[in-house]
């Protein structure tokens, strides 16, 4: 039997940025969007289905305008939030009114380690406002604040400089690597085999030279049953992508998938057509998630731990090889190929 403990709530998907690596085409609002009296159901089915935390994002969420109110109701419902926003437009009174809701975790982007770099990623000056929200967020009081950084061909080569804005502090940098989705993105903005290799490494450094002192998160999207002890840690329970099996995706306009991450070709249903419930219990949708490994192909289907792994992170794989079932952003797979190399230098 699978539950849903995660639900990522797109509330909107109006936006004051048009970033290009945005999986949602945030912009406009959807042709319809879904009403508060609509949502409270949604939250309370979820409750049901046992459920117990609902991310909100957009777009950008504070383009709602009953976007506390909704967080309201998520949390009369018995769920604890996750609010993730671009940043730009909070200010005082919505600081407050963040606080009084009291997240789980409170999320900025900030995909630039410097005002140009973050200005080339969302195309608007926000790295000072971000930053300094970030750390007013610390001083609050929240439970949990992160700075979700989505590395791209763009600012892959200030990973030092990302580390050095929070080392020593409350902050957490959640570090994630963008995936082909939406139409306009431009493919070029891929992490290529050679800056995935210096991420991984990068990533392993911190993780392991400054634990402690840093506060970072690697996300779905990195990992898998690597070799090196310093990397052991990692998924050792892993058993897929989470998608349709323990997580799940619903749109402003009622659209069902299983992961907000994937495109219009993984909507399952729509929650004005078919009951959650339905959708989530009867069986007849997310297969592909829940029974991935009959997808496994290539390099991933023959690997060891393929049937546990199942290809990892499903948008990671679809943006690799436009498969689910095989992915080349894999550390286990970096690291047989340098084995195989120092083996025959």
């Amino acid at each position: 039997m699978y539950k849903p403990s995660l639900c990522v709530l797109e509330l909107t998907n109006r936006c004051n940025l048009r970033c290009p690596h945005c999986a949602s085409d945030s912009g406009k609002s959807r042709c319809y969007e879904m009403s508060r009296k609509e949502l409270q159901e949604v939250f309370c089915n979820l409750s049901e289905l046992g459920c117990n935390t609902i991310s909100m994002l957009g777009g950008e969420i504070l383009l709602r305008p009953d976007w506390y109110e909704i967080c309201q109701d998520a949390r009369s419902a018995g769920m604890d939030l996750q609010l993730i926003t671009n940043g730009l437009l909070v200010n005082d009174d919505i600081r407050k009114k963040f606080r009084s809701l009291d997240p789980q975790t409170v999320c900025v982007s900030l995909d630039g380690a410097t005002p140009d770099t973050y200005k080339k990623q969302r195309g608007v000056d926000g790295f000072d406002k971000c930053l300094s929200l970030l750390k007013q967020f610390v001083t609050d009081g929240f439970r949990q604040v992160n700075a979700i950084t989505t590395f791209s061909s763009l600012n892959i080569h200030e990973f030092d400089d990302f580390a050095k804005l929070f080392i020593d502090t409350e902050i957490v940098w959640q570090v994630q690597m963008v995936h082909k989705a939406g139409h306009r993105f431009d493919e070029r903005l891929l992490l290529n085999q050679e800056a995935f290799e210096f991420f991984t490494e990068r990533a392993t450094y911190y993780l392991n030279e400054y634990h402690g002192r840093l506060k970072i998160m690697t996300m779905d999207d990195f990992g898998y049953f690597a070799i090196t002890p310093k990397l052991r840690f990692m998924h050792q329970i892993w058993d897929g992508c989470n998608a349709g099996r323990r997580t799940i995706g619903i749109r402003s306009n009622g659209d069902v998938l299983g992961c907000l991450s994937l495109g219009d070709d993984f909507i399952e249903a729509n929650l004005l057509e078919t009951p959650l419930s339905e959708i989530w219990n009867s069986g007849k949708y997310f297969q592909r998630f829940r029974k991935k490994e009959e997808s496994l192909c290539g390099t991933c289907g023959k690997c060891t731990f393929g049937k546990k792994c199942k290809a990892g992170c499903t948008a990671m794989a679809i943006s690799s090889t436009n498969t689910i079932g095989d992915n080349t952003y894999c550390v286990r797979r970096l690291e047989e190929k340098r084995l195989l190399q120092e083996l025959f230098d």
